[in-house]
């Protein structure tokens, strides 16, 4: 399937675990791909590449293909790949799969920064509710009930969903007493974003301070995404593309928090750069040689979201209004970060007259 790309890559096979840990020792490898299989070495399988290679290797790409699996098998696997992609899956989705590590592992070029991005697991726990989520976000047949009955799995999760849908900024008139009430009342797709949100930032809680409040960078969060989501409906976007600027609103910050829960010391020179976004970005470029927009859309392709809502996320300072992308899903969501920073709950609130008409 990669032969045609040999000349592009450079590609190294190895026949099993132990020899593919073998050749990671000889030089340094961007993606490592692996199934889950023994070949004739019981005690050393690719659970044991994949742990062994987080351990050592925390900066590469870690990809997972892998048919039928026992329960436990793929709940171990989950935590340690980036990616899982179940067979049988053809050329063109393990090539993009593929080209995507690449291109985000290009954008993220400090080996530190990648080192410290891949020792982050995926999604915190329990696993199969995460990895449940994850599927449903990419799955339109998903039901409300559904999604009510994945998130009530999880009772951290459940807790801060009802308490974000019983917010103000839902204009919910009594209280949402379970997920598949809260699935209901706002829709099934806002659920699936509000508890895939929650389930990202409680990563980083409890963490090194960063020197910013992380529950006021979460409010402030949901406003960009509520607000996100009613300029695409007032310009007529389709509801696939309010679904992406809604989740791409919660989670265009996440990048904050991984450098600033896990660089403190670094990151407080930005946090002192807050009220100027300009000067913010300047300040991480320079430290970090990257931005926040740009770590937390490369960790939240490595945790297997959307590729829509991962563009959002590195793209959410570098489109809008003045580079005539304002319908752009990515300009929306700068639009709407614009207004939550001058104080706005609402979209309704402003005027937005000035933005382009209703598109196809």
């Amino acid at each position: 399937m990669l032969h045609p790309l040999r000349k592009e890559w450079m590609m190294v096979f190895a026949p099993g675990a132990r020899e593919a840990l073998n050749r990671l020792s000889e030089t340094a490898y961007d993606v490592l791909v692996t199934g889950m299989l023994a070949n004739g070495a019981p005690d050393f399988d690719g659970i044991e590449l994949l742990t062994q290679s987080t351990q050592l290797y925390p900066q590469m790409v870690r990809i997972v293909l892998s048919g039928a699996a026992d329960p436990e098998t793929t709940l171990r696997s989950v935590t340690l790949a980036h990616q899982y992609l179940m067979k049988p899956y053809d050329t063109a989705t393990l090539l993009s799969t593929l080209e995507d590590a690449l291109t985000l592992r290009n954008i993220v070029d400090d080996p530190f920064l990648t080192a410290v991005i891949g020792r982050i697991r995926s999604l915190p726990g329990p696993p199969a509710v995460s990895l449940k989520l994850i599927e449903a976000v990419q799955s339109a047949a998903t039901s409300t009930a559904e999604v009510g009955e994945i998130v009530g799995q999880d009772l951290g999760m459940s807790r801060k969903v009802l308490q974000w849908a019983s917010s103000p900024l839902f204009a919910c008139k009594r209280t949402i007493a379970s997920p598949k009430e809260a699935a209901i009342h706002l829709g099934c797709e806002t659920v699936k974003a509000l508890a895939l949100t929650e389930s990202v930032f409680s990563q980083f809680d409890g963490k090194h301070t960063p020197g910013f409040s992380v529950e006021e960078l979460r409010s402030h969060s949901l406003r960009v995404a509520t607000m996100a989501r009613e300029i695409a409906q007032t310009r007529g976007l389709p509801g696939s593309v309010r679904d992406d600027v809604f989740l791409g609103g919660l989670l265009h910050d996440i990048g904050k928090v991984v450098l600033g829960c896990n660089l403190p010391r670094q990151y407080r020179e930005v946090v002192r750069c807050f009220q100027d976004p300009e000067a913010a970005h300047a300040a991480e470029r320079r430290i970090f040689g990257t931005t926040h927009a740009e770590v937390g859309g490369y960790l939240l392709w490595l945790w297997g979201f959307p590729r829509n809502v991962t563009e959002i996320v590195v793209r959410h300072h570098t489109a809008g209004p003045e580079t005539g992308e304002v319908l752009d899903p990515a300009g929306v969501v700068s639009l709407a970060d614009e207004l939550a920073r001058q104080g706005y709950e609402h979209a309704a609130d402003c005027d937005l007259d000035f933005l382009p008409g209703e598109v196809a």
